[in-house]
């Protein structure tokens, strides 16, 4: 990739290109290194890391000679990289022509920063650290929950992945999930109960507490997976648990309400009662 503004590129590592941003914000990209492509071990690792298959549309930013959207093609996905060298661009193009995957895949040239996102259902970067921590935000924002994110080699920062694999020539990859936004305060009814629940949120990390009336339950486990929201707590001597689908303004699936001698399983919707705030 040779992207201003950033730094490497993702399915060729490129080390190619670096924008003086804080000193020179309206400079064109400065060309610091070779292109020098990626093996073909860790595309492979990158797709299988996510998943990838004829269900999906990858994003490839930084995309360089296009291998991995090439990839993704070849495994029945669609998709799309973008590449601000037009160069790289050509390239790309006449690879997935060759590879016969020219009607599933496209090369756009431009900057990965403002990159149109909302198609994916996969994301795939090679980059430097500082430039995965700009592209940070705009992930978290603009991808729906449930939205795989593969990394090459490189983190994101405090954000801590979903998963990691290692490769016998490279660092790996990791993957990160998009967390559904279910900060904020919600309120349920169950067996005649009034239930409320607070979550603060770091990313994929759900803190929760849960209260009825004046009895605070004790938390033992609290996940968030894409959409996937589980709890599990204690409270007066009974066992709870939960499993739903987080939407915008509701959690829904099943609780499950256990103690010595009673067994109760039923639907379970929580509303949202106050702001969702994802932090950061």
């Amino acid at each position: 990739m040779q992207q201003r503004r950033t730094c490497c590129h993702a399915s060729t590592v490129g080390l190619t290109t670096v924008l003086l941003l804080a000193a020179h914000p309206a400079e064109a990209a400065e060309f610091v290194a070779p292109y020098v492509s990626t093996v073909e071990e860790d595309v492979a690792l990158m797709l299988d890391l996510a998943g990838v298959g004829p269900d999906d549309y990858l994003i490839d930013l930084g995309a360089g000679d296009g291998r991995i959207v090439i990839g993704a093609a070849e495994r029945g996905a669609r998709g799309h990289g973008v590449e601000l060298d037009p160069d790289l661009v050509t390239l790309a193009r006449g690879r997935a022509e060759e590879a016969g995957v020219a009607d599933r895949v496209r090369f756009l040239e431009g900057d990965i920063f403002d990159a149109d996102l909302g198609q994916a259902t996969v994301v795939t970067a090679y980059l430097f650290p500082e430039a995965n921590l700009r592209l940070r935000p705009k992930l978290l924002a603009e991808l729906a929950p449930g939205t795989r994110v593969v990394s090459n080699a490189f983190d994101m920062g405090d954000w801590v992945p979903d998963g990691r694999v290692y490769g016998r020539t490279s660092g790996g990859a990791m993957l990160w999930i998009i967390p559904a936004r279910v900060a904020g305060d919600w309120a349920f009814e169950l067996s005649g109960r009034h239930f409320r629940m607070s979550i603060e949120q770091r990313y994929q990390m759900p803190m929760v507490r849960l209260t009825e009336g004046t009895a605070t339950a004790r938390v033992l486990d609290a996940t968030l997976s894409g959409r996937k929201f589980s709890l599990m707590a204690t409270m007066n001597g009974q066992r709870l648990a939960f499993n739903g689908i987080a939407g915008d303004d509701s959690i829904a699936g099943f609780a499950l309400l256990e103690s010595e001698d009673d067994f109760d399983s039923r639907k379970w919707v929580a509303r949202r009662a106050g702001p969702n705030n994802l932090n950061p």
